[in-house]
């Protein structure tokens, strides 16, 4: 920045902030592996997760902005980006506030982050942003979410995937020709040089060697297809059933075959048996995670609301969280 004209890099933060480029994904999608890809780019700066920017949102209304505050201070992923807030602005004006300080930590040409919630909000902050839809086969991202203790079954792991596509069928709507590319996990994976190029030339740019060594400096390795299609060994023929039970007319309009021949609905027991043991299973993993004290902690202070309460445990959970990040 120091031995940049000043016209120069005013514009370039113009153009940047302007367009941002966001990876657009389920969870458990392979979005912190293509996002880490794009930010080994020595002109690129992805600089994480940016849920918070829509994720409060409730139906089409931006949050109450005194909730936001505080959303900003407890959440894990945003607090952690230790973003200034200016409340003399709106909610608007201050989430693009926040991506201007992360500009300003690494002033590059092309700036962005992964969101997985409320994408279809986006083009309400930034209607000239950037999207690359990040697209992977339901029946792998529903067993990833078990291990990550959102869900206890690949049933509630397939309504996760589910959710997201809805949002991201809404913000297909409102692009504009050329403002999103599509790349697929599996493909990804495959073949990184392929396909990390085609998403350099979608931003302008040309494909750098730097972008694959990510075992460098982060816990990630080079992409390898091993990674890919692993429901076909991992699952059993009655899990996979139940995620294409939810998931099968969207994943064939993504180019996915469905493979179970059983179609039938699930009984009202099989659905009662599946939603106990996902409430089991997420109770037994954040005992295990924050022990017993902190876990019965957690749910009161969600259930009374009070607010010191709700901060105070959020700030420890927090904690524990950040150290067990991949």
């Amino acid at each position: 920045m120091s031995h940049q004209p000043r016209q120069d890099f005013e514009q370039q933060a113009s153009l940047a902030l302007e367009a941002p480029v966001f990876v657009i994904g389920p969870l458990r999608s392979g979005s912190t592996l293509l996002r880490l890809l794009l930010d080994h780019h020595p002109k690129i700066h992805m600089f994480g997760e940016f849920e918070g920017a829509v994720s409060q949102a409730r139906g089409d209304r931006w949050p109450d902005l005194e909730d936001y505050w505080r959303f900003v201070k407890i959440d894990r992923q945003t607090s952690a980006m230790n973003l200034a807030i200016d409340p003399e602005l709106d909610y608007p004006a201050l989430v693009k506030d926040f991506l201007r300080q992360l500009y300003l930590r690494n002033p590059q040409p092309v700036v962005g982050a992964s969101i997985h919630s409320r994408v279809d909000l986006l083009p309400r902050l930034w209607p000239n942003a950037r999207y690359i839809h990040l697209y992977r086969d339901p029946r792998d991202v529903a067993r990833s979410c078990i291990g990550m203790g959102w869900v206890g079954n690949v049933y509630e792991g397939a309504k996760i995937w589910c959710d997201f596509e809805k949002r991201r069928e809404l913000l297909r709507t409102q692009e504009q020709p050329g403002q999103a590319i599509e790349v697929f996990y599996e493909q990804l994976v495959e073949n990184p040089v392929k396909e990390l190029s085609r998403l350099c030339e979608f931003l302008s740019l040309k494909f750098d060697p730097e972008m694959l060594k990510l075992d460098r400096d982060t816990t990630y390795s080079c992409p390898s297809k091993q990674y890919a299609e692993q429901w076909k060994s991992k699952s059993s023929a009655r899990e996979i059933r139940w995620i294409e039970l939810l998931t099968s007319e969207q994943m064939m309009k993504q180019g996915y075959q469905p493979f179970s021949r059983d179609t039938c609905a699930l009984t009202i027991q099989e659905k009662l048996a599946l939603k106990v043991q996902n409430r089991v299973y997420r109770m037994r993993y954040n005992i295990r995670k924050w022990g017993l004290v902190l876990w019965l902690q957690h749910v009161l202070a969600r259930r009374t609301g009070i607010r010191q309460w709700v901060e105070y445990v959020k700030h420890r959970t927090n904690a524990i969280d950040r150290s067990l990040l991949k």
